[in-house]
């Protein structure tokens, strides 16, 4: 059996496939090894993923993270899958260099992800050959989802939303201020909570105020990321993740902004890295 395993910030979506050739698709959480030491990884494994497979048939594993792009961090999924898939060969890659490998193959092009979080890599076809820096949820990640959820918070609390939106908002979400501000300082994975009201804005991407603000945070991506690269404009532009995939029409009117075209945005890198793989 081989695993092509892509795991972003809020879920892992593990593909199986076996001798025949045929696939299954298993969902655990994100194992993000900044929230994630090698024991939680481990526990993860056992629990919700090994009631799906045979560890010990596993031959192959291709694993794509978040947060694994520093060599110390990386080692943590390193490690942690090494002793559970212990006949297999491991690979561990950032999930940046999976998701450019997924869309692009073996050309050259500037690949994105816009899921929980945000980031971008110009690919050389074989490697990143430049990358900036995303600098994560708290200092960066603009128009991620992460990111996308702290400015939509913050404009209910401060009552900055139309009146219709927050009634609508106090509705779906009864919590106080106390207790979202718990939840964002003091239980793990804050980031996913933050991406988590990604669904609000999906369900009123309608609305004029939700517009602007997407579009706002996309321009922001636009101008933190893809204007740093030299010849930016010389590139394919793809995407990849959740949130550029809900919001394919106000990312593709940003990038004309900026006089850039589009020319793919997947939701999800599998089946790239599935005829990458194959």
């Amino acid at each position: 059996m081989k695993i092509i395993a892509d795991s972003g910030a809020t879920k892992t979506d593990w593909c199986l496939i076996n001798k025949a050739g045929e696939v299954k698709i298993v969902q655990t959480i994100g194992l993000n090894p900044y929230f994630l030491d090698e024991d939680d990884v481990l526990n993860v494994l056992q629990k919700d993923l090994y009631p799906f497979l045979d560890n010990k048939k596993v031959e192959e594993v291709f694993f794509y993270g978040s947060g694994c792009a520093s060599l110390r961090k990386k080692q943590v999924l390193q490690s942690a899958l090494d002793s559970f898939f212990m006949d297999a060969g491991v690979e561990v890659e950032n999930d940046l260099l999976g998701a450019a490998r997924a869309l692009y193959g073996e050309e050259k092009g500037l690949a994105c992800i816009l899921g929980t979080g945000a980031s971008s890599c110009l690919y050389d076809g074989e490697q990143i050959a430049e990358r900036v820096s995303s600098l994560g949820y708290i200092l960066g990640d603009e128009g991620g989802g992460a990111s996308l959820g702290k400015q939509l918070l913050a404009a209910y609390f401060r009552n900055e939303l139309p009146e219709h939106l927050q009634k609508i908002f106090a509705q779906k979400y009864p919590a106080e201020l106390s207790r979202v501000l718990d939840i964002i300082y003091r239980e793990p994975a804050p980031n996913r909570y933050l991406a988590s009201f990604v669904e609000f804005l999906s369900e009123n991407k309608s609305d004029f105020f939700v517009k602007e603000l997407v579009s706002s945070a996309f321009d922001t991506f636009f101008k933190k990321q893809i204007l740093r690269y030299d010849n930016y404009d010389k590139y394919p532009l793809c995407f990849v993740g959740s949130v550029g995939f809900i919001f394919a029409d106000e990312l593709r009117k940003s990038a004309e902004k900026h006089g850039l075209t589009i020319s793919k945005i997947e939701q999800t890198p599998l089946d790239g890295l599935l005829k990458y793989h194959k």
